[in-house]
């Protein structure tokens, strides 16, 4: 612990020699209430941590323990209870994930919310695509999409159109081989 101490105040010590118009290291109270090294708290190239953060974008971690927002992150996006972005290239995580454009890599959560584009992995006990494509892998006790394609994997599975398979108890696709079958259900 006394390592990372020194570690930080070397680093705000150390600020006025960073140049550049990015934050490396960022500490969040609450929304836009934050330090940054150096002194930039939209943009950060580096570590995002905090209670509640908000930034434009992030290539790097974003931790937070309450909520975190951000309009683009590459990398790992998290916050124990509510976490939302517009774009997000990598790892979204938290009780209540919401991707609001397009979502690359994989969603997770006990309630995991896409209204864009959703590429790679959505898993949480409840996944909602709600307007853009899934493509890949959903999993979870609930799933629903507009569009599949991939898997849906759960007890109920719901897709407006589906091209690839749904496993589980409930499974709806208007385009299905069935509108709703048990077990299985899809359309190649």
């Amino acid at each position: 612990m006394r390592k990372i101490v020194v570690l930080l105040a070397a680093l705000l010590v150390a600020a006025p020699a960073f140049a550049g118009n990015t934050g490396y290291v960022k500490l969040s109270l609450w929304g836009d209430i934050a330090v940054a090294v150096p002194n930039n708290i939209h943009n950060i190239t580096g570590l995002d941590l905090g209670f509640g953060s908000k930034a434009d974008t992030v290539d790097g971690i974003q931790y937070d323990f309450i909520y975190s927002d951000a309009h683009k992150v590459r990398g790992i996006k998290t916050a124990w209870f509510y976490n939302t972005a517009d774009i997000v290239y990598g790892i979204q995580g938290g009780l209540v994930t919401v991707n609001r454009e397009d979502m690359r890599g994989v969603q997770g959560g006990l309630v995991a919310i896409s209204k864009g584009s959703m590429q790679g992995v959505q898993w949480g006990y409840i996944n909602l695509a709600l307007e853009g494509k899934v493509t890949g892998l959903q999993a979870g006790l609930v799933n629903y999409a507009n569009q599949v394609s991939g898997l849906q994997l759960g007890l109920v599975n719901y897709a407006k159109n589906i091209y690839g398979l749904q496993l589980g108890l409930v499974n709806i696709a208007k385009n299905g081989w069935l509108p709703a079958m048990i077990l299985v259900n899809g359309r190649f």
